[in-house]
């Protein structure tokens, strides 16, 4: 955008935020794989059919109405109003990063979360909120998720990688300007 001050052409402005643009695609792309992933899921389990694809890995269909590997089981309507909260602070900080890659880390999350709550909102068979989300990958030895907890879990552990890295930069540049500041600037020698 460009304008005028006082008569004088001011150059153009802009943002140093970077674009919704890419993490707007990640949401939708992580969404769109997760749903139909689950829609996969149920179409070929649904039946109780078990596909194993390594000894210790399987496709089997199940239905969690509780947290993260099985825990808080009919808790579903409180996790989902968590989760909409979770949403709207992921939000929040992909449109006041300042970095494209801190936003699209906090969009593989929401993409994530999103893929979790849209089950919770669209199977839901007791009112809002109640359904039960779709889990078939099934690590036999651990437990059972789906590509939105991946993505999720994933997306969490990089954010985190993130900000650790970023905070020890911060760190040193700090300390390092510190330190230029404490030293004396040399004289120079008189001619």
């Amino acid at each position: 955008m460009t304008g005028t001050v006082a008569g004088v052409d001011a150059a153009p402005t802009t943002s140093l935020r970077p674009s919704l643009t890419a993490p707007a695609v990640i949401i939708v792309a992580a969404l769109v794989v997760d749903q139909l992933s689950k829609w996969w899921a149920l179409d070929e389990l649904e039946d109780g059919s078990v596909i194993e694809v390594l000894p210790t890995l399987e496709f089997d269909l199940h239905y969690n109405t509780g947290f993260s590997f099985g825990t808080g089981t009919g808790m579903g309507r409180w996790i989902a109003i968590l989760v909409v909260v979770l949403c709207l602070v992921l939000v929040h900080q992909i449109r006041i990063s300042e970095t494209a890659l801190r936003a699209n880390l906090a969009a593989v999350v929401l993409g994530g979360a999103l893929g979790n709550l849209v089950d919770r909102l669209f199977r839901a068979e007791d009112g809002p909120l109640s359904g039960a989300v779709i889990d078939f990958i099934d690590v036999t030895w651990y437990a059972v998720f789906n590509v939105a907890d991946i993505l999720v879990v994933c997306g969490c552990i990089a954010f985190g990688v993130h900000e650790l890295v970023m905070a020890r930069r911060l760190d040193a540049a700090l300390k390092a300007a510190d330190l230029g500041a404490d030293e004396e600037p040399e004289e120079e020698p008189a001619t």
